[in-house]
């Protein structure tokens, strides 16, 4: 019970610092997805509610109550997470119509989390630049 109530109170001190940021007087909304991991493996919420890991679905079904010109999402990911998890999971959230997502990497004992950043994407080749 000592570790949902650290991760509610993580959630809820990132949801006011980003309510601070757009404290500007417009309407802007706070979306929260997670990826948690428990024993039968990785669960997906958005806002406190379960969405599988198909969440594209479920914010498509959904979207109304989260319009997306208004609305900020923030990804908090379990650190079992893979890297390719946290790209899929962004690539849903901005397929939905959502702006690239704010992704933070919460430890396995919710005490604390990080603030993983991504950049444009760059080329790639094995055989190096060319």
């Amino acid at each position: 019970m000592i570790r949902r109530g650290s991760l509610l109170l993580l959630v809820l001190t990132v949801m006011v610092s980003l309510t601070t940021l757009a404290a500007g007087g417009d309407e802007t909304k706070n979306l929260v997805v997670m990826i948690d991991h428990n024993p039968r493996g990785f669960s997906y919420t958005i806002d406190g509610k379960e969405s599988g890991p198909d969440f594209l679905t479920y914010l498509n079904e959904h979207g109304s109550a989260w319009p997306a010109p208004q609305t900020k999402v923030v990804l908090l990911v379990h650190e079992r997470a893979s890297l390719a998890m946290v790209n899929n999971s962004r690539g849903m959230i901005i397929k939905a119509g959502y702006e690239p997502p704010r992704v933070f990497q919460f430890s396995n004992d919710k005490r604390g989390m990080i603030e993983l950043t991504f950049l444009p994407a760059i080329p790639f080749s094995v055989r190096g630049p060319r």
